[in-house]
């Protein structure tokens, strides 16, 4: 009986990319990895904590070598049709700039967010022009301050309540309502050079003691 000898396939190494740069070949958002290309063949790679980031297809990289593992991206060294870039930091980052000052400058700043905070001892706003669009506001103040050339306001119900009210006008103060209800619980004290009561149909005045003159 004859027998064959069948010699042994090597085994499949996994391929390295080598250190230097590559190219950005394939994104898998989900698993964080991406797919690199160094000019030998395609190798896979992960997206170093230093590389902030994040690559896109296309992108010229600098990569390191992890070991038996993948490569690792740490830099995004340029973009080939200058689309914007993503920075992506990882939950719980924070950004501290001790004892200096932080100053973002940009055309225009959008900050997007499930729920925003802001907290310092002073705060400062300085714009030509504020707009707000929201479902409910609410403000608690020890003390508010507003000077302004003009105030409008326009609400359907208007609630006001407090302890003490105080209001000087200076020049004419009017009043356009189709019903009018004042009411004092001890006294009304109305006084003016001149006093002038109009009523089309009906005037009325009902009391204890009525003094006139």
């Amino acid at each position: 009986m004859s027998t064959t000898a069948t010699a042994a396939l090597p085994s499949r190494q996994p391929i390295v990319c080598a250190p230097g740069t590559a190219l950005v070949t394939g994104v898998d958002a989900a698993a964080g990895r991406y797919t690199l290309d160094d000019g030998r063949a395609p190798c896979e790679a992960v997206r170093a904590a230093s590389c902030l980031v994040l690559p896109a297809v296309g992108d010229t990289v600098a990569c390191a070598a992890g070991g038996e593992g993948p490569a690792w991206v740490i830099a995004v060294l340029r973009r080939a049709d200058d689309a914007p870039l993503t920075v992506s930091l990882p939950p719980g980052t924070t950004i501290d700039s001790a004892g200096g000052a932080l100053v973002l400058q940009a055309d225009a700043i959008h900050l997007r967010a499930r729920a925003l905070g802001v907290e310092g001892e002073q705060a400062h706003l300085n714009v030509e022009q504020v707009s707000g669009v929201g479902r409910k506001a609410s403000w608690s103040y020890g003390a508010v301050k507003l000077t302004a050339e003009l105030v409008e306001s326009f609400a359907e119900r208007l609630v006001q309540f407090s302890r003490w009210s105080q209001r000087m006008v200076d020049g004419p103060d009017q009043v356009r309502s189709r019903q009018i209800d004042w009411r004092a619980e001890q006294a009304m004290q109305l006084q003016a050079q001149v006093l002038i009561a109009n009523a089309d149909k009906l005037f009325k005045a009902d009391a204890e003691q009525i003094h006139l003159g």
